[in-house]
């Protein structure tokens, strides 16, 4: 009997780590990454084109050829595009999703959110980013004290820049969201692989239909990828992508700007990284907090309730 998962993130929660060490290496299974879930025309149209330009029949030609085998299709973007899009296509995209696989099996691996965020900073920055971090993250205007906060009070989506928007990060909502359109929805904590790799090792063999102790050979085998940078990497880094846009005027200013760039990024001084200030971590424990003990409450089997500090479930 065939066994199709889908992947579907969230990010930073070691997707590249099992994007590139664990699932080409399941016996028995054909993983598709990055290169295709997300580049290849076929995903790239099903995750952006509108209704009226989408051609459903090239996803279900895909299907068609995955029948009968074990497949993963990967993408940590198929819960919605957070820059620009602030994940606004996440609901077609699981549609779409379960018309073309009905029968797959969602994988899903949260990551408390003040982590998950601050990591995804601290990548944004080797790209070009220049704001604070505490600047990061876009809320509405009812959420925000628009005398302080980033971005123009007025607009409740900022399209313009590019923010992580909070709303993307509901995790009960998008639970829902597969639950609704899947039968076979699989939630795993990043917390207990990195804790209890024995234990989050033993769920995945149960949803990969292994009998045998599989995985856990391959989590124990190197440490985790996509490792982000330190506080001081993080300060020059924000201080040079402000030259960004100038350098890419002139080939010889953008030859110096990649080469200081790698330089910054080759010397790594510690293991603090960036952080939000303890204001911003207050009020995002408070937000998360109670949209989190909602999620510990609907889908006990989850588990965050274990994880109770991570989660903010008891924070005031």
């Amino acid at each position: 009997m065939s066994n199709f998962i889908i992947h579907i993130g969230m990010p930073r929660t070691a997707t590249t780590f099992f994007q590139q060490k664990i699932f080409p290496l399941l016996p028995d299974y054909t993983s598709f990454n990055l290169e295709t879930t997300h580049f290849n025309d076929v995903f790239n149209q099903l995750q952006f084109a509108d209704d009226t330009f989408y051609d459903k029949t090239k996803i279900l030609n895909f299907a068609n050829g995955c029948k009968n085998k074990n497949i993963i299709l990967s993408n940590e973007n198929f819960v919605g595009q957070s820059y620009f899009l602030n994940h606004n296509n996440r609901t077609i995209i699981a549609k779409r999703l379960s018309e073309a696989f009905p029968e797959a099996k969602i994988f899903l691996v949260l990551r408390n959110q003040i982590d998950l965020l601050a990591s995804l900073y601290a990548i944004a920055l080797e790209w070009r980013e220049t704001k604070h971090i505490d600047d990061y993250i876009w809320q509405s205007k009812k959420n925000k004290n628009i005398d302080v906060e980033a971005g123009p009070a007025k607009l409740y989506y900022n399209t313009y820049e590019d923010y992580e928007n909070i709303e993307g990060y509901d995790y009960l909502s998008l639970i829902q969201l597969y639950k609704k359109h899947f039968k076979h929805v699989e939630v795993l904590l990043f917390e207990e692989l990195i804790q209890q790799p024995t234990d989050f090792a033993t769920k995945l063999d149960v949803l990969f239909g292994f009998e045998q102790p599989t995985t856990i050979s391959l989590l124990n085998q190197t440490e985790l990828l996509n490792k982000s940078v330190d506080v001081v990497q993080a300060r020059k880094l924000r201080k040079l992508n402000k030259f960004q846009n100038l350098a890419s005027h002139s080939k010889l200013l953008y030859r110096i700007y990649v080469k200081l760039k790698r330089n910054i990024l080759k010397k790594k001084r510690s293991d603090e990284k960036p952080f939000f200030s303890l204001k911003k971590t207050a009020e995002l424990k408070k937000h998360f907090g109670k949209l989190n003990q909602q999620l510990a409450e609907q889908y006990p089997e989850i588990g965050i309730q274990n994880y109770s500090d991570n989660y903010y479930l008891n924070f005031k």
